[in-house]
């Protein structure tokens, strides 16, 4: 269930995060075209560490996601 920025507003309560699993994430990563094996490697470093982070690449549209990922500090 999604929360808006509305709900968050109303409560103090802590915003729940996603719960992706390490294997959903990869498989989001493998799923991007171009993109080489060490890139795809550091990538997945960088989400696993961050729960939001896959949220944020899933939605984004196919063609956007190689530079963002490459993007990621």
């Amino acid at each position: 269930m999604r929360t808006t920025f509305k709900d968050v507003l109303r409560t103090t309560d802590p915003v729940p995060l996603p719960k992706a699993t390490t294997s959903e994430i990869l498989a989001v990563v493998e799923l991007i075209p171009e993109l080489a094996e060490a890139d795809m490697l550091r990538s997945y470093r960088k989400l696993i560490l961050n729960e939001r982070l896959p949220e944020a690449l899933i939605e984004l549209p196919m063609h956007m996601r190689t530079v963002w990922l490459l993007l990621l500090p």
